[in-house]
């Protein structure tokens, strides 16, 4: 039995997607293919607004109205937060998805299980290199720098996977 057969199990609604079949919510409330696809979308939407504005107008207007310490201080705050939310918009569009596209479904899993990496893996070994960087060590610096790259260049790879699944999914 797959992942996916499982995940269908445990919800007590179950949806007919090819027959557009509405199955009754516990409480009466109809939960069709047209809700559910709605739904897929909206959270897609939100990841993707949400990762875009984050890199493009959020950090950039800090670390333009802040003094660096400051700003740097504030994003370090941030970070764990924007992981934690965009982890846990992940995982649900992971949910959904896996009832209207199991390779849509994933794709998004994947996005979700970066986020939780660079939140638990990365985003800390980030700061303790940093630490070190301004603390003197050359080595850490160019460290630093390459371990922040990465973590642009995965932040950039999550962006083009939901946009690719949320064009698909639309």
């Amino acid at each position: 039995m797959d992942v996916f057969s499982t995940m269908r199990q445990i919800f007590t609604c179950r949806i007919a997607l090819a027959e557009r079949q509405s199955a009754p919510h516990p409480r009466g409330i109809m939960l069709d293919w047209m809700t559910l696809h709605t739904s897929v979308v909206l959270l897609e939407a939100a990841i993707l607004g949400g990762m875009l504005f984050f890199a493009f107008v959020t950090a950039p207007v800090i670390f333009t109205a802040l003094e660096a310490p400051v700003a740097g201080g504030l994003i370090r705050k941030m970070f764990p937060a924007y992981y934690l939310y965009m982890g846990v918009l992940s995982a649900l569009a992971t949910i959904l998805l896996s009832f209207v596209d199991e390779i849509d479904a994933v794709a998004m899993s994947g996005v979700a299980l970066l986020f939780w990496v660079a939140r638990q893996v990365l985003m800390p070994h980030i700061n303790r290199l940093r630490d070190k960087e301004q603390e003197g060590d050359v080595a850490a610096a160019g460290r630093f720098k390459a371990m922040h790259r990465l973590s642009v260049v995965i932040n950039l790879v999550q962006m083009i996977a939901v946009a690719v699944i949320l064009v698909r999914t639309i």
